[in-house]
């Protein structure tokens, strides 16, 4: 039972870390996006979430894809789903498509073409400079992360739950480092396990004692009773 509660413990632990992990990786994508004017990433890596149907049944609506950033354009191949800036009435926008002619130098500029699965025709030529990521996997796991992070409160949410798993931590850690963990504060699994198990077998007991109580003036009660009938 008690190393049941262990693993079970240092489970919860692990996970809370790794979600710490990630809203502070989060934050740094975002941060860095912000006062460099690029896109968010981390270590060449970026994460997006599709936003129309163009790229369906591949990429659907709501779907999360992680990225990579591009070193060589002339790497990419036909078939690629790569992001890209857009320019026009999509100016300011990054449209995620499959590549369907390969790069090719023409004048001294590198050109390749895309479209979207759904779509019928395919997208005007574009520059390699315009280029920002090609896709590597799409997170299926990370779609109701997605849906609760943007929601009016999931963000708060998240947040406030992290920071609480993360002060609690830190009180654990500071009082394992510090010597001053006491059993009164209830902090060792182990010793509240062993209490509750103390009460159970007292309570046991107790039951157990009534029962003999119950038992013996039952008898006692029978003796009388035989004794007036003789």
């Amino acid at each position: 039972m008690k190393k049941a509660f262990k693993v079970v413990k240092i489970i919860v632990d692990v996970l809370c870390w790794i979600l710490i992990a990630l809203l502070a990786v989060a934050m740094i994508m975002t941060l860095n996006a912000r006062f460099t004017g690029s896109e968010p990433s981390i270590f060449g890596y970026s994460i997006y979430r599709v936003s129309s149907p163009s790229m369906e049944p591949e990429l659907n609506v709501g779907d999360v894809i992680l990225s990579k950033n591009i070193d060589d354009p002339m790497t990419l191949k036909v078939g690629d789903v790569v992001t890209y800036r857009g320019r026009g009435d999509m100016s300011g926008k990054l449209i995620t498509h499959k590549i369907i002619v390969a790069p090719t130098e023409e004048d001294g500029k590198i050109m390749l073409q895309t479209q979207g699965v759904a779509n019928n025709t395919p997208d005007d030529p574009i520059e390699a400079q315009r280029l920002v990521s090609v896709m590597i996997t799409k997170l299926g796991f990370m779609n109701v992360f997605y849906d609760v992070f943007y929601s009016p409160w999931g963000l708060l949410i998240i947040i406030g739950l992290i920071l609480i798993i993360f002060i609690d931590e830190l009180i654990v850690f500071i009082k394992s480092f510090t010597g001053t963990k006491s059993a009164k504060e209830g902090d060792d699994i182990n010793e509240i396990i062993d209490r509750l198990q103390r009460e159970k077998a007292e309570e046991l007991a107790a039951e157990k004692e009534a029962q003999n109580e119950i038992l013996e003036k039952s008898s006692a009660s029978k003796n009388d009773l035989d004794s007036d009938d003789k």
